[in-house]
C-alpha cells in the first residue's frame, strides 16, 4: 500500500515532531512518500508523484479530471483540510469510486483567531502604521483606529469556527450579531449572541466576518448587492472561502471611494491570485490563504487525515 503527500513534507518541520502518528499504518504495510508545495507542479508532474499511489494526501493543488483519469490505482484522497470542494470534482470520485476524506476540525481555533487578528490589524490601522515606519514617516495622521469594545461585530455562519470567533468578540466587548440557519442556543444564552437574517447582519455590522462553509445554497450568497448594502466605514474580513462571495469588485469599490474603511481577504476565486493590483489599495490587508497555517493546525492535519485512512482501511 503506497501513500503519497502530494503537497506537504510530512518528513519537515513542524509534521516530523508527530511523525509517529505513521506507525500504525507502517505496521498495516504502508510505504509513504511525502513532495513540497515548492515550486509548483505540472499536471504531468502531479501524475508522476502519484501514479502508484493507493492513498494520496493533498492541500493545495487542484485536482482535475483529466489527472485523477490517469491514476487507476488510486482508491482514497484525504484532504488536509475541510472544505475541498473548490479543488476536486466530488460527483466524479464518486463515480470512479474514489472516497474522499478530510480533516475536520483540525484548525478551527487557529482560524478563529486569524479573523480575529485580522479585525484588530483593520480597525487600529497596524498594516498601515507599519507601512509608513518602513518608509521612515512617523505621522499618525490618518492612523485614527476605533475599539472593538461597543462595535457590532456580524458573524456570517456559526459552525466551528465562527462560533469561535462569535466567543472571543464577545468577551472583548464587541456586540455581536450573526446569521446561519442553525442558531446557537450556546451563543445566545451564554454570550448574549443575537441572530438575524443575513440582509441585516449586512446592513447593520460594524465588522462583517464571514464563515459560512461552501454549499450549493451558499455559493455566491454574499451578493454583490449585499455588500453594497453595507453601512458606511465598516470593515469587511473573508478567511473562509471565496466562492461564498459573489465578486470582490464592490468589495474594491467600496474601498477605492472610502467607504468601507477597510477589508481583510485571505481566500481567492483563483489562487496564486492572477493581479495583486488590488493588494497595493491603502485600506486593504491580503494574505495568501493562510488563515490555516499554524505549526498545531498542520499537525493536526496529518494526525487526523491518518486517522481517517485507518477508519477507511476498516471499511
Amino acid at each position: 500500500m503506497k501513500i503519497v503527500s502530494l503537497d506537504q513534507d510530512i518528513f519537515a518541520f513542524p509534521y516530523i515532531d508527530h511523525i509517529d502518528c505513521l506507525d500504525e499504518l507502517k505496521a498495516l504495510g504502508a510505504e509513504f512518500t511525502a513532495y513540497s508545495d515548492q515550486p509548483v507542479p505540472s499536471e504531468d508532474e502531479m501524475y508522476e508523484r502519484m501514479k502508484d499511489a493507493d492513498i494520496v494526501y493533498w492541500g493545495i493543488y487542484e485536482l482535475p479530471n483529466s489527472l485523477l483519469s490517469r491514476l487507476p490505482k488510486l482508491k482514497i484522497l484525504v484532504y488536509y483540510g475541510v472544505g475541498y470542494e473548490n479543488y476536486i470534482d466530488a460527483d466524479y470520485c464518486k463515480e470512479r469510486k474514489i472516497e474522499i476524506y478530510n480533516t475536520p476540525n483540525y484548525g478551527s481555533n487557529t482560524v478563529a483567531e486569524y479573523a480575529l487578528g485580522l479585525a484588530f490589524a483593520l480597525t487600529r490601522r497596524i498594516c498601515k502604521a507599519d507601512r509608513r515606519m518602513r518608509e521612515r514617516d512617523w505621522r499618525s495622521q490618518g492612523l485614527e483606529g476605533v475599539e472593538l469594545a461597543g462595535l457590532t461585530y456580524g458573524i456570517a455562519g456559526t459552525g466551528a469556527i465562527g462560533s469561535l470567533v462569535a466567543k472571543k468578540a464577545s468577551l472583548l466587548g464587541a456586540s455581536v450579531i450573526a446569521s446561519d440557519i442553525y442558531e446557537s442556543e450556546e451563543l445566545k444564552e451564554k454570550f448574549g449572541v443575537k441572530y438575524v437574517p443575513l440582509e441585516e447582519l449586512m446592513a447593520t455590522s460594524d465588522i462583517v466576518s464571514l464563515h459560512l462553509n461552501v454549499l450549493d445554497s451558499t455559493k455566491g450568497i454574499i451578493s454583490k448587492d449585499l455588500i453594497n448594502t453595507m453601512k458606511d466605514g465598516a470593515f469587511f474580513i473573508n478567511c473562509a472561502r471565496s466562492a461564498i462571495v459573489e465578486s470582490y469588485e464592490p468589495v474594491y469599490e467600496r474601498l477605492k471611494a472610502g467607504t468601507l474603511a477597510g477589508a481583510a481577504i485571505d481566500v481567492f476565486d483563483t489562487e496564486p491570485i492572477a493581479s495583486f493590483d488590488p493588494c497595493q489599495l491603502d485600506n486593504i490587508i491580503t494574505s495568501p490563504h493562510i488563515g490555516y497555517l499554524t505549526c498545531t493546525a498542520m499537525a493536526n492535519t496529518l494526525i487526523i487525515a491518518v486517522k481517517q485512512t485507518l477508519k477507511a482501511l476498516q471499511k
